[in-house]
């Protein structure tokens, strides 16, 4: 028992201990296992939290990405807005000639014979280009590197005019590809041809009016120096009729009663003569001042001109009364519409120039001649005539001839004969006389022709 109770004290340390030792390896092992599981915990957070971390950056990434094409879209979408709204023709094109954009401008502009499926295409084929052609060459050397500039010209079909811009794509310093935009100007252009076409207008309306405000400042020139001609020539004419009223009247004077009637009739119809010369004078000064003004009357009426023709040559007479007229005016209707005043008087003058510039006992010529529109009225003399290189000028104001040296007149009487022929549809011409002499042509048109 003894023994026993010492066994089984032994046995009871024994099963003490291995309670114990299992006690504390159950222990060991149950600290083993709550560490590995809080290390399980823990790296199943960790891997939570980096796959919470993974999927929100997905996110995050797929939202940029979605982002990025939708501003891409948008950017595409706009660049292919402003490059249909652009008004130009734009196609874009890689190293290898191939069309990557094609706006509809472009299209309507050129249509491809193709069709309108341009974009991947060689547009060389695309076109049916021929080789050499200026586009395929423009693109070769945008490719080359340079920007090139077609100025405004005619395109072969619908009378258009286009101006074309090529520039190279880079991607850094590398070129990748061009662009070609063709800009249509016609507008532009013709608006360019017009101005060109008024510029030119206007250059030559400033050159005629320069070279009309040049001849104006001449003829006012020499129209000035005509007047202070025509003051001293005036002048003169004056003082020699008045010095021989003057003269005439103081010997009338003198002698008085011891003058017989012949030498009294000699003296008063010198004075008569003065006075009629300075009248001439007067008459003629004053209607070229109206006619210069507009102010002379103008009155057309039906006239016997045969007979106010007839009137003028006894009037001539009176004053020169050693002169013969020859006169033929049977060709001359019954009436004429005219103004017989101022042809009385552009018969007076006529009459007088072939008086002063031609002597006795040579006759003056008049005769009259009529055609189907027109009345002639020729007055012609055998005196000194006129040269001819002053043929031009007989009937500018004031001009007297080469050959009127030393005789009097004033250079209007012509002008004023022409001025009034004109006024009435005429004109006075004047020509040279064969044998010698000058012939001067009063022509108006017949009362029919003004009818007509």
């Amino acid at each position: 028992m003894a023994i026993l109770r010492a066994d089984a004290s032994k046995l009871k340390a024994a099963a003490t201990r291995v309670f114990l030792a299992e006690r504390d390896n159950v222990a060991r092992q149950r600290d083993r296992y709550s560490s590995v599981l809080w290390e399980a915990i823990i790296a199943v957070f960790l891997i939570l939290g980096c796959g919470i971390f993974i999927v929100a950056r997905l996110l995050a990434s797929l939202r940029s990405a979605a982002h990025a094409e939708d501003a891409l879209r948008r950017d595409r979408d706009f660049s292919n807005l402003l490059l249909e709204s652009s008004g130009d023709g734009v196609i874009a094109f890689d190293m290898d000639g191939r069309c990557t954009h094609w706006n509809s401008v472009m299209g309507g502009m050129f249509p491809a014979p193709c069709g309108s499926d341009v974009v991947g295409r060689l547009i060389q084929d695309a076109y049916r280009l021929p080789a050499g052609h200026v586009i395929l060459n423009m693109m070769r050397d945008t490719l080359a590197g340079q920007s090139l500039h077609m100025p405004a010209h005619p395109i072969p079909t619908g009378g258009r005019y286009v101006e074309k811009f090529t520039y190279p794509v880079r991607s850094g310093k590398v070129i990748v590809g061009g662009i070609l935009f063709i800009r249509d100007v016609t507008d532009a252009h013709l608006a360019r041809m017009q101005l060109v076409e008024h510029r030119d207008q206007l250059e030559t309306t400033v050159r005629e009016r320069t070279r009309d405000l040049e001849e104006s400042l001449e003829r006012e020139t020499r129209l000035r120096e005509l007047y202070k001609g025509f003051v001293s020539m005036v002048s003169h004419q004056f003082r020699t009729p008045l010095s021989i009223v003057d003269s005439s009247a103081q010997r009338m004077i003198r002698r008085g009663k011891e003058m017989s009637e012949e030498e009294i009739r000699e003296r008063a119809g010198k004075i008569r003569t003065a006075i009629l010369r300075l009248t001439r004078l007067v008459s003629s000064t004053l209607n070229a001042v109206k006619l210069d003004a507009g102010e002379i009357d103008f009155a057309v009426r039906r006239c016997d001109l045969g007979n106010l023709i007839v009137e003028a040559c006894e009037r001539q007479r009176e004053t020169t009364p050693d002169r013969r007229f020859r006169i033929e005016l049977d060709q001359l209707p019954d009436w004429v519409s005219c103004d017989p005043l101022l042809i009385e008087q552009v018969v007076a003058n006529l009459l007088s120039n072939a008086v002063k510039y031609s002597s006795p006992p040579d006759p003056i010529e008049i005769a009259a001649n009529v055609d189907e529109q027109w009345i002639h009225i020729k007055v012609s003399d055998r005196g000194v005539g006129f040269p001819e290189d002053d043929h031009d000028n007989l009937f500018e104001r004031f001009f007297r001839a080469k050959t009127a040296v030393g005789v009097e007149g004033t250079g209007i009487g012509l002008h004023v004969a022409r001025t009034i022929a004109r006024m009435h549809g005429g004109d006075v011409t004047a020509f040279a006389r064969n044998g010698g002499g000058s012939t001067f042509v009063l022509r108006i048109p017949k009362e029919e022709a003004l009818a007509a």
